[in-house]
């Protein structure tokens, strides 16, 4: 029994996954757009041109918090017997691999700021949060949930199944 999860090939290239994250939110792209217009078509007044300043800055700030959202990632989540093995990508390399006991992990999704966070508990600790990036949505991190916990229960069954050795 072993439950396996390697990231593809898109998700472990950092841009790959900002781009994925752009793709599936354009929408927060459109006041972009519509800002760049705005610089192209000038002359202002100083007041106007302040508003659209504080714009740009605005969303700066914005696409800073996507990137930094998107800078660590999972890469790998390997469980095989009871033992789970984490590996996490920062920028486009794997550059952390975590060994937890299985009976110890937990796997629950919270909101900050109203957005999905896949949370990777260890005895209560947080060990890693993945954001809605790359190729991960909510509906992939309630089925990577489901499948943890179907495999954590035939972990169980199995040790009560083999006995206490």
């Amino acid at each position: 029994m072993q439950l396996n999860y390697n990231s593809s090939h898109t998700d472990q290239n950092y841009l790959g996954r900002v781009f994925l994250f752009a793709k599936r939110n354009y929408w927060l792209f459109i006041l972009d757009i519509i800002i760049l217009a705005f610089f192209l078509i000038p002359p202002y007044t100083w007041d106007e041109t302040k508003i659209l300043l504080a714009l740009c800055v605005i969303l700066i700030i914005r696409d800073v918090i996507v990137l930094r959202m998107s800078y660590k990632h999972l890469g790998k989540f390997i469980a095989k017997g009871n033992e789970i093995s984490i590996g996490i990508l920062k920028g486009s390399k794997f550059q952390e691999d975590i060994t937890e006991w299985l009976p110890d992990i937990e796997i629950e999704i919270r909101y900050a700021l109203n957005t999905p966070v896949l949370t990777i508990l260890s005895s209560g600790e947080v060990i890693f949060k993945q954001y809605t990036v790359g190729i991960w949505t909510i509906d992939k991190m309630k089925e990577f949930i489901d499948s943890f916990y179907d495999y954590k229960k035939e972990q169980a069954l199995w040790k009560i199944y083999k006995g206490q050795n």
